[in-house]
């Protein structure tokens, strides 16, 4: 009991060793940079005062962007997340877990232009994740209407009968197939049950099956026939016309026995083509966004949601359970908007820092920014708190009154302790009304590697 009152979570500062030598050198850089400028403003050019002066102000500007880009990199902080607390708090073994459900969004447009393989291994990334599958939604936007996309989920439903379990038996990772075959390690590490190379063999051939099925219905849709798409019962598709049709919604797991080849239930997977219309603006990736919100929140209504690219697929199996230990903590939780994760890269160039992998954005600069204020939302691989997107906070618990005395009558100010009387209280209430936390929401930074990309050529 006293370990499940512990905190879910910890801030870590740079060690001073190494976060010291990079402020003295911003400093002197600083010193420098007003010598400079000083030296420029009191040395006009006199034969050419419009071009001193222009120089001066894009030097002034460069210098002033400068200082702001410093500043987030001044004090950046990383954050370490105790997985075993949050399981002792809230899934304990042999108990109902109280782990808050979650929704997962994931959003394509044209699966020509991305290619479904990698869609299908997101989405069975999502539905292997180490959660509760009564617990855990994940929504596809195909914001195209393509039945390619439809036929896909419906073929990447059937195989994840088979791969879902296979992963929470053996504890695989990644939880990809086609990242996970394609990985040059030691699978055999840490791995004791006899039958693991006899499951990996045969789940690796039903893979490669799945990929030539999945290669088909790429081959089928690249020939569009005149009278459009019709399907199995015969009926036209309604997505035919991808610029006026009406919305769709399909459930392909969730419901009343999709179960795995063990018995046991799966995640809800749900395919959505929201309304499209000529003549009005649907926004693009955000309108998508927005019709999956509202969708999901008929269907499960998650208090949390995590939104994932379709090429974007989940590197660390327990990355939704430390999303949990911020958007869950007794404290934080209340008062955080999003949880952003970091994003890391397959298939570049290792030594590439900053036009591929990104590691000056995510490892600096956003530690940076969570140290001060907090990180910014990149468009995905972030665990929204619900309520935030819809606007309006939580409700606030009211604060305990104070103690006062009843030995001076109701008209006076004061009391026997010299405190704050009834009168001043209610002063306050009126003018702030009442009590509650205005402190505004903000964001974190997620502890570890969680999502992975993989890079098309």
């Amino acid at each position: 009991l006293a370990e499940a009152r512990q905190p879910l979570w910890r801030k870590l500062p740079v060690p001073s060793s190494q976060i010291n030598p990079y402020r003295i050198v911003i400093v002197l850089r600083l010193v420098v940079l007003c010598f400079f400028l000083r030296f420029r403003i009191m040395t006009p050019a006199n034969d050419a005062i419009p071009l001193w002066l222009v120089s001066v102000i894009c030097e002034l500007w460069f210098a002033l962007s400068w200082i702001l880009d410093q500043l987030p990199k001044w004090s950046p902080v990383t954050r370490e997340t105790y997985l075993d607390r949050l399981a002792l708090r809230y899934d304990r073994e042999g108990e109902p877990s109280r782990l808050s459900p979650i929704d997962f969004f994931v959003s394509t447009v044209d699966p020509l232009k991305e290619p479904p393989i990698i869609t299908a291994n997101t989405v069975l990334s999502i539905l292997a994740v180490d959660y509760p599958v009564d617990r855990n939604s994940c929504y596809v936007s195909d914001d195209g209407a393509s039945m390619l996309c439809f036929d896909t989920l419906s073929e990447t439903a059937e195989f994840a009968r088979r791969w879902v379990p296979f992963c929470k038996k053996f504890a695989i990772e990644p939880r990809a197939p086609e990242f996970y075959f394609s990985q040059k390690i030691d699978y055999l590490k840490d791995k004791v049950q006899p039958t693991f190379v006899k499951e990996r063999r045969a789940m690796k051939r039903e893979y490669e099956e799945f990929k030539v099925r999945i290669n088909g219905l790429v081959a089928k849709a690249e020939k569009k026939p005149e009278e459009g798409w019709v399907m199995q019962d015969g009926t036209p598709w309604p997505g035919n016309n991808t610029r006026d049709h009406p919305g769709m919604i399909q459930v392909y797991l969730g419901s009343q026995g999709a179960l795995d080849v063990e018995g046991h239930e799966l995640p809800r997977l749900v395919y959505v083509s929201r309304e499209k219309r000529p003549g009005h603006n649907h926004h693009k990736k955000a309108g998508a966004m927005n019709a999956l919100v509202r969708v999901s929140a008929v269907l499960t209504n998650a208090p949390f949601i995590l939104n994932l690219d379709c090429d974007h697929y989940v590197n660390n199996s327990k990355a939704v359970r430390e999303a949990m230990c911020f958007l869950m903590d007794p404290q934080l939780g209340k008062k955080l908007c999003y949880v952003q994760f970091p994003q890391r890269f397959d298939g570049i160039d290792l030594h590439d820092r900053y036009a591929n992998r990104n590691v000056v954005f995510f490892d600096i600069n956003m530690k940076g920014l969570d140290g001060i204020q907090g990180p910014v939302y990149v468009g995905t691989g972030c665990v929204f708190n619900r309520q935030a997107l819809y606007g309006y906070d939580p409700p606030r618990p009211e604060k305990r009154p104070k103690m006062t005395c009843d030995c001076w009558p109701s008209w006076c100010c004061c009391c026997c302790c010299f405190g704050g009387g009834k009168h001043r209280k209610s002063s306050k209430d009126k003018k702030g009304g009442g009590g509650g936390d205005d402190e505004p929401r903000r964001g974190l930074l997620g502890a570890g590697t969680s999502w992975r990309r993989s890079r098309r050529g």
